[in-house]
């Protein structure tokens, strides 16, 4: 007999994908603690275009090689994981839009998750490794990658300046980062949990669907805000009934809890 499995083009699918796929939203990534060390070098350029596709132009001969620890992942439950990343500057020739950014030549992570998503839904170059935490001993810092015991990359320098707030002012200018530290996270999220449960009420699901596309707003943290699984949201977005959800919404100044 014929098999009944067949791909959907508005799905996305992760091995083994005749497990069946999600329906495709854009999303917000939401890290809550990240820590980053970037270190560059000049190289050999006829030896680093080796590594480029044709289709890009090196900017210029820098390798760029980016440590991150992630920490309070939201689509992770709060769980955490490190990553290596080995780039370098490149422009886009496929096109007339000129798109300038960085190449991932290859990228170390430490966790399966991450690895899983941005490998096969994205097509980042991802491989594992075990990653150090990241160490500091005075203004000492050091982290090291490897593999079955075997140490294959390093790094390891000695910390001049902080951060300026002149520079951090600069980081905020840009519309796709978002930085917010303390208190504000936790008044960000309650006004973006308030917010969803209005919309919910008034049975707006275009106005969610609108924030999920614009990156305002991710699946997770829609499951997580209203405890609820993420299948059950899909669900709710794709036939635009809420009635059956069971939403608590919180009273901090009553100290109520309102079933609606």
């Amino acid at each position: 007999m014929k098999g009944k499995f067949k791909f959907q083009d508005d799905y996305i699918y992760k091995m083994p994908a005749h497990f069946g796929g999600s329906p495709f939203y854009p999303i917000r990534a939401v890290y809550g603690d990240m820590l980053g060390i970037s270190v560059q070098y000049e190289t050999d350029q006829d030896a680093l275009l080796q590594y480029i596709p044709e289709d890009f132009e090196l900017r210029e001969p820098v390798v760029s090689v980016q440590y991150t620890n992630c920490r309070d992942v939201v689509w992770m439950s709060g769980g955490e994981y490190r990553l290596i990343q080995v780039s370098a500057p490149v422009k886009y020739l496929g096109n007339s839009d000129g798109l300038s950014g960085d190449y991932a030549l290859v990228v170390w992570e430490n966790k399966t998750c991450p690895i899983i998503g941005g490998r096969e839904e994205d097509g980042v170059p991802k491989v594992f490794a075990d990653i150090a935490n990241e160490r500091r001993v005075d203004n000492h810092w050091f982290t090291t990658a490897s593999y079955e015991s075997c140490t294959f990359l390093k790094i390891d320098f000695n910390q001049k300046d902080e951060v300026s707030s002149k520079d951090i002012e600069k980081l905020k200018a840009n519309k796709h980062i978002s930085l917010q530290v303390g208190t504000q996270v936790m008044h960000a999220e309650k006004n973006q949990e308030n917010w969803l449960l209005d919309a919910i009420i008034g049975g707006s699901t275009d106005k969610i669907k609108l924030k999920i596309m614009s990156r305002q707003l991710t699946i997770s943290e829609i499951a997580r805000l209203l405890d609820i699984t993420r299948p059950t949201v899909y669900s709710r977005l794709k036939s635009g009934n809420w009635k059956k959800l069971e939403v608590v919404e919180l009273k901090p100044a009553a100290g109520l809890h309102k079933k609606v």
